[in-house]
């Protein structure tokens, strides 16, 4: 910047002056205190505030001036007691020939890294404003004003890495300038120009992308600052959406894209021409990436009146794709709450835009998915303030509109596929709906009350946008009842009718919906909603029911479809609730109701998501086999036993059984259960399924006209690992002999028995479980006989009024221990042991001493007397027989 008397200086005069000014300086240097007073004085006459300096140190090169510490320019007292602007470190440049009058006057003011305070009181007045309309009264010379000129000139201030803070009356904000070049001078007689730029930032979030801020201004000579003709131009640019977001609201809302400002600002501060233009480049959500890069870009003008707060002939404007999106209307922002009279408007706006912008704030769009159609609205606001009673009214909503010819389709994901999966909506009727408490007043006039509409859903109680009911065609459904609302806060739509479940799919596939599902054909009546928050990028949640008919379904992992007669299916934001089954699997009739997690991975996936996923049911069936078990679960489609229903084969395609990565916990209830030869019916059970274990818990059945009731636990293996394990804990009660003795086709026993049992083994075969299994029998035997047993003098067969004893079972081999017959002729004490490859080896003793042994098998049976030795030595030392 040239100064003024540049050419003197630098004249020959010029020269010999200054030297001979440096020569009274050296001989005659003013007081320090002295000095420091004129300084601040000078500062302050220029300011119009008390300034306070700390020391002063004279400087002669490169220009005559001073270097001040810790400056201090404090504030009006109506505004604050704190400084307005405190510096360490400034250098003053002193004009030349005030100083050869004796007067020191202030050229160039520049401070480094000051602290600057703006104040507003409450008043709503800013200390600024107040300095500004100080000194636009006070009779100063321009900042580079000609040499002739007695008046003392208005200084340039400038600051270099300053902080400007923001104080509302004695609360400091978080908010503040930081980096800020701020430079301020007066441009001629009656104007002055300041310039800014500086980073916005938050003192309590540590944001590093916020952009730049420039602002210049120009102002004029005023007898008060709402008739100072200004103009302002602002700048906002290279700035990162989420920063800017936490810096104007304290949080990320999760937005992401460049943002660049631009406004201009013409007029008087009671009447200021507004234009602005705004642009967002790349715009999207946080977490959603793609190649897609959305502008979002308005330009808006008006007219803002700063004394009264009323902004007027607002107009903004974003073109979108031949259409446009338009605000215009008035706004009094001084009064509270504030009113306005607004009017949206959307012209020819192709649904294909919004659908990329929706796109880019819901992550659950597919990209694949296409929209047709042309929004056309018209919505107002208006709030007013009574003029009587000073009471304001609710802001009140009117408008409608449509989207015309909507369609929408998608590949389903495959983009190599030529066949789209289609909907058409036709035209969707749009309506502004009040709030609650104006519904009354206000449903006559818009035309559309509450009370004659066709209820889709309960709608909210503050205003929002009613969109439809209309008729939705699917293909081979029958048209559907579509509808829904939106609010600012929420959105909920609803589907209704009567729709096949491809085609319900199909939709599902188009719209993204976030949900799990088996392959499956049949039909159903919906009552569905799709729902969810506007904030916190929650993703939508569908709920209500489907009345299932006629279903066939297939899941991964379960050989046999499920067929579906009737079913009630419930969507809760939690869980999927089938009820009142009536289901077939193979020749199984099932029902009851099954309980499934939402958003869960389905089954097989993983085991280590599969672990949040835990089913619940609780299941009647009237008859399964063990056949069918392994018909339902074996990997491989050939027949394999039932025991080896949950073991996978390595060489199989298909994967592994479901029942490996299941699980799920209820209560299972069958009318009869058919193991090989053996039947059990009024089975009921606790069922835990973990993975490949399965506990049976308190499993009560009827068996061999008897009672079962125990704890049964089968723990399936990794493929090519160890075989199943079983065990198993529990009571019989009642058990029929004869029926025993049927299932291994011979009559040898007869009776009736109670047990207790403990049994544990590993093995995919009988042959491996009998050989690898350990446990223990206490078993009493009541009113019976053993029908090939005979006893020399004993009735044939030989009748048993009780046998009590205990059979150990080790690797394959039973010992009897502890044995006790009764009999018409006497009691007899009985032990030894039985496998399956060495028959049976018993000794009975009887009371009087005489001892027989039994060998051979149950069915054909070898009974010797034994010598007494023998039936000694057999009871010390139980002969065992090795399988």
């Amino acid at each position: 910047m040239k100064f003024p008397g540049s050419k003197f200086l630098w004249s020959w005069r010029g020269l010999a002056v200054g030297a001979a000014l440096v020569l009274i300086l050296f001989l005659f240097r003013p007081g320090v205190h002295q000095l420091r007073n004129r300084i601040a004085n000078s500062i302050g006459r220029a300011l119009g505030r008390r300034v306070q300096l700390d020391n002063v140190r004279l400087r002669l090169l490169p220009r005559p001036g001073f270097d001040l510490e810790g400056l201090v320019i404090y504030d009006d007292p109506a505004f604050s007691e704190e400084p307005m602007i405190r510096a360490q470190e400034v250098s003053a440049a002193i004009r030349f020939r005030p100083l050869l009058r004796g007067r020191i006057e202030i050229a160039t003011l520049s401070a480094t890294e000051p602290s600057i305070n703006l104040v507003r009181n409450n008043q709503g007045r800013w200390n600024l404003a107040s300095l500004l309309e100080r000194n636009a009264q006070i009779p100063a010379a321009p900042t580079s004003k000609r040499s002739s000129e007695r008046r003392p000139a208005f200084p340039y201030l400038e600051a270099t890495s300053a902080r400007v803070n923001f104080k509302i009356e004695q609360t400091k904000k978080s908010y503040a300038l930081m980096d800020a070049d701020v430079a301020l001078w007066q441009d001629s007689e009656n104007s002055w120009s300041a310039r800014i730029k500086a980073e916005p930032v938050r003192t309590d979030f540590n944001l590093t992308d916020t952009g730049l801020l420039q602002i210049n201004a120009t102002w004029q000579r005023a007898s008060s600052l709402r008739l100072t003709p200004l103009q302002l131009a602002v700048q906002w640019r290279n700035g990162q959406l989420g920063q800017i977001t936490t810096l104007l609201t304290g949080k990320d809302r999760g937005w992401r894209g460049g943002l660049d400002f631009a406004a201009n600002l013409t007029g008087t501060p009671e009447a200021l021409r507004i234009e602005s233009r705004t642009a967002i480049e790349g715009f999207h959500r946080y977490d959603i990436v793609g190649s897609e890069s959305v502008r979002l870009a308005a330009g808006c003008s008006g007219r803002y009146n700063a004394v009264t707060g009323a902004l007027g002939n607002l107009v903004c404007e974003s073109p979108v794709s031949g259409g446009t999106l338009r605000l215009r209307g008035d706004l009094a922002l001084a009064t509270q709450p504030l009113t306005c009279d607004l009017t949206f408007e959307a012209e020819q706006v192709p649904l294909a835009s919004v659908l990329r912008l929706l796109r880019q704030a819901k992550r659950q769009i597919p990209r694949d998915v296409t929209a047709a159609g042309l929004l056309n609205a018209e919505f107002h606001a208006t709030r007013n303030v009574s003029e009587n009673t000073g009471n304001d009214s609710l802001l009140q909503w009117t408008g409608a509109g449509s989207a015309t010819n909507v369609r929408l389709s998608s590949n389903a994901g495959n983009a190599a596929s030529t066949r789209k999966n289609e909907v058409a909506f036709g035209t969707i009727p749009l309506t502004l709906v009040a709030a609650a408490s104006e519904t009354d007043s206000l449903g006559s006039r818009h035309g559309h009350p509450r009370a004659q509409k066709k209820e889709m859903e309960p709608e909210p109680a503050e205003a929002h946008l009613r969109i439809g009911p209309v008729s939705l065609a699917m293909n081979a459904s029958a048209p559907v009842d579509v509808g829904g609302w939106m609010s600012t806060a929420e959105y909920r739509f609803v589907l209704r009718g009567d729709v096949d479940l491809k085609d319900l799919f199909r939709l599902e596939d188009i719209l993204g919906l976030p949900v799990t599902r088996p392959a499956a054909e049949g039909s159903a009546k919906l009552d569905v909603s799709v729902s969810g928050p506007w904030q916190g990028f929650a993703a939508a949640v569908t709920a209500g029911t489907a009345q299932l008919r006629n279903v066939r379904a297939e899941m991964r992992g379960l050989n046999t479809p499920i067929e579906i007669g009737t079913a009630t299916m419930s969507l809760t934001p939690d869980a999927v609730i089938m009820e009142k089954i009536s289901a077939r699997t193979g020749s199984t009739h099932w029902s009851g109701e099954v309980r499934a997690p939402r958003h869960c991975t389905a089954p097989g996936a993983a085991a280590n998501v599969a672990s949040s996923c835990v089913f619940q049911f609780d299941l009647s069936a009237d008859e399964i086999s063990a056949g069918d078990l392994a018909e339902w679960f074996t990997p491989h489609p050939a027949k394999r036993p039932w025991y080896r229903i949950l073991n996978s084969n390595s060489n199989n395609p298909l994967g592994s059984s479901a029942l490996l990565v299941l699980q799920a916990h209820g209560n299972l209830h069958v009318g009869r259960f058919a193991l090989k030869k053996v039947f059990a019916t009024q089975l009921g059970t606790r069922v835990d399924l973990d993975r490949g274990k399965i506990t049976l818990t308190a499993l009560r059945a009827q068996l061999l006209q008897g009672t079962h009731l125990g704890n049964w636990t089968i723990e399936a293996s990794a493929p090519d690992a160890q075989p199943m394990h079983y065990q198993g804990s529990g009571v019989l009660q009642n058990i029929s002999l004869e029926q025993v003795g049927a299932l291994m086709n011979d009559a040898w026993i007869s009776g009736t028995a109670d047990g207790n049992f403990d049994l544990e083994g590993s093995g995919d075969s009988f042959h491996e479980i009998l050989t690898h299994s350990d446990g223990s029998l206490q078993f009493v035997m009541r009113n019976g006989s053993l029908a090939h047993i005979e006893i020399p003098e004993s009735p044939m067969p030989l009748p048993v009024h009780r046998f009590a004893g205990e059979l150990r079972l080790t690797k394959g081999a039973w010992e009897l221990s502890g044995g006790s017959l009764e009999s018409h002729d006497g009691i007899y004490q009985v032990s030894g042991t039985a496998s399956r490859l060495s028959g049976i080896d018993f000794v009975l003793t009887r009371g009087d001493e005489q001892s027989w042994t039994v060998t051979g098998t149950l069915a054909k049976p070898r009974v010797v007397p034994a010598s007494r030795t023998e039936a000694k030595r057999t009871e010390a030392e139980p002969k065992t027989v090795k399988p």
